[in-house]
């Protein structure tokens, strides 16, 4: 039996425009979050979400006049996890869709976990300013670095899904209840990314690619789409401790 649970990890205020072509640039509060995937094969964590340094200087990372990170004590992944009675040593793997600080941010939060990436993000991301290594690029953590789908546990797979980044990543969940469903990282910040089949990326084709393929995964059911910084579907989910069986 695998068992999702989802989690907030903080949020952002951004402009809509950053995510969509066309759409607004008035600043809302975006979420961040994070997912703990229970399996018989051990605990696995989808993104490490934002570090709490922010909680105290929400410009820590990038600096004044920067993307402004909005986040609460509760919001820090150690405190995610504890609340649903989990250590960070509990956790096996953990997949990262990719290496922003607001998806790896915790990553030294678990030395003893295994840390699935594309390798060829692995190797675009080092050394990048817009990727600070000092959440991720480590060296007491262990990363595997592997190319193309690759089973992480039983029904539960990394999926390439480029555009946003070179070698980012979804991954796939096979739930025994709900059916298949997909955790997007940033190949679809919002469901009307999927709707429209549009979205802003460094590789726009690259990108709608990406969108084509998540929405041929989920034979176009978005209800079972998990997009990454979309505040009116993440009213929609259920989050810890409710969970997705």
């Amino acid at each position: 039996m695998i068992e999702l649970t989802i989690f907030r990890t903080g949020g952002v205020e951004i402009g809509a425009s950053s995510f969509v072509p066309g759409a607004t640039d008035q600043k809302t509060f975006a979420p961040v979050w994070s997912a703990l995937l229970r399996t018989p094969e051990g605990n696995v964590l989808f993104d490490t979400g934002l570090h709490p340094v922010h909680i105290e200087r929400p410009e820590a990372t990038f600096g004044p006049g920067s993307l402004k990170v909005v986040m609460a004590k509760d919001d820090a992944v150690v405190s995610r996890l504890a609340a649903l009675g989990v250590r960070t040593d509990d956790v096996t793997i953990v997949v990262n869709s990719h290496l922003h600080f607001d998806h790896a941010g915790n990553n030294g939060a678990f030395p003893k976990a295994t840390f699935i990436v594309q390798g060829d993000h692995l190797a675009f991301a080092k050394g990048k300013p817009n990727f600070p290594g000092v959440y991720w690029d480590i060296p007491e953590l262990t990363y595997m670095p592997v190319t193309g789908r690759v089973r992480v546990a039983t029904g539960v797979e990394v999926v390439p899904t480029p555009g946003h980044a070179p070698g980012h990543q979804s991954l796939v969940v096979d739930l025994p209840e709900t059916g298949r469903v997909v955790l997007c990282g940033d190949a679809a910040f919002t469901r009307e990314n999927l709707a429209r089949g549009e979205i802003r990326a460094p590789d726009e084709a690259a990108a709608k690619n990406s969108l084509a393929l998540i929405r041929s995964l989920v034979g176009d059911d978005l209800d079972r789409v998990f997009t990454s910084h979309d505040a009116a579907s993440w009213a929609r989910w259920r989050h810890a401790p409710e969970t997705y069986r």
